[in-house]
This record gives structure tokens, C-alpha cells and sequence, in this order.
């Protein structure tokens, strides 16, 4: 029996140091595979913001300028458009009236606008130091003032 026992516990040993070596492996692999996929990541997102500034580069100089637009564009292309544009939005837009000789309210000037900001914090001040005054006991001079020592209790 008792050669059983060491047997077994000697078969017990060989399979934990069986299992710790398989186990340091996968911890390898794992450890190497994250390794790899990070950058793999990481070379995908460069990728893709290098294609995305240059994309960017491109189209800023590539963007057709106004007087090229207008050129292509020609009287015929830009009756057909009015006209299409008039007929869809007859029904939908309010009708309006425009005045053009209307007289606009006058603005104000320089002085104005200083005068109209500084004349809340002014009135605030004056009225808060009055308030103070009327508010704080009369002063006595010095000079009316008894000089006798005041007395203990």
C-alpha cells in the first residue's frame, strides 16, 4: 500500500508540472498574440488617418473654384433651374410684402451706448452710499466726548 501512495503522489507531481508547463505556454502565446493584434490595431488606425488627411489634401486641392463652377453653368441651365425651383415652391412659401422706403429706428451713437451702460452702476452706487449714510449712526467728536475712565463693574 505504501508504494502505491508514492507512486501515485509521484504520478500526481509529474502531472501538476505537466500542466504549469502548458499552462506558462498558453500564457506565452496569449501574451505574444496581443502583442501582435495591438499592432496590427495600430497599423490599421495610422492607416486609415494617413488615407483620411490625405483624402482631406485632396479635396482641398482639387476643390473647383467659383469661377470654374459659374463657367460650367451656362443662361439655359440656370433658367430650367429657376423656373423648377419657382414651380415647387409656389405652394409652399407665404406670400411677402417688402418695403423698401421704410424708415429704420435711429441708432444710437457712441456716447449713447457708454452713457446707457454706466447709468445702472452709477444709480446703484449713489443709492447704496446714501442708504449707508442715512442708515450709520451719527458720529460724536472727540473733542465733546466725556474723558472720564471708564469704570469697572
Amino acid at each position: 500500500m505504501g508504494a502505491s501512495a508514492r507512486e501515485i503522489e509521484r504520478q500526481i507531481k509529474e502531472t501538476r508540472e505537466r500542466m504549469d508547463d502548458n499552462l506558462n505556454q498558453l500564457e506565452g502565446r496569449v501574451a505574444s498574440s496581443a502583442v501582435r493584434y495591438g499592432r496590427i490595431a495600430a497599423v490599421v488606425v495610422a492607416a486609415v488617418a494617413v488615407g483620411g488627411a490625405g483624402f482631406l489634401v485632396y479635396r482641398r486641392m482639387r476643390k473647383p473654384k467659383l469661377k470654374d463652377r459659374l463657367d460650367e453653368l451656362s443662361l439655359e441651365n440656370l433658367r430650367e433651374l429657376t423656373d423648377e425651383l419657382s414651380g415647387r415652391l409656389k405652394g409652399r412659401l407665404p406670400a411677402v410684402t417688402v418695403k423698401v422706403n421704410a424708415k429704420s429706428p435711429r441708432q444710437p451713437g457712441t456716447v449713447e451706448n457708454i452713457v446707457r451702460k454706466l447709468a445702472p452702476a452709477l444709480a446703484g452706487t449713489v443709492s447704496t452710499a446714501l442708504l449707508e449714510r442715512i442708515a450709520r449712526p451719527p458720529r460724536r467728536d472727540h473733542a465733546r466726548r466725556d474723558h472720564a475712565v471708564p469704570q469697572a463693574d
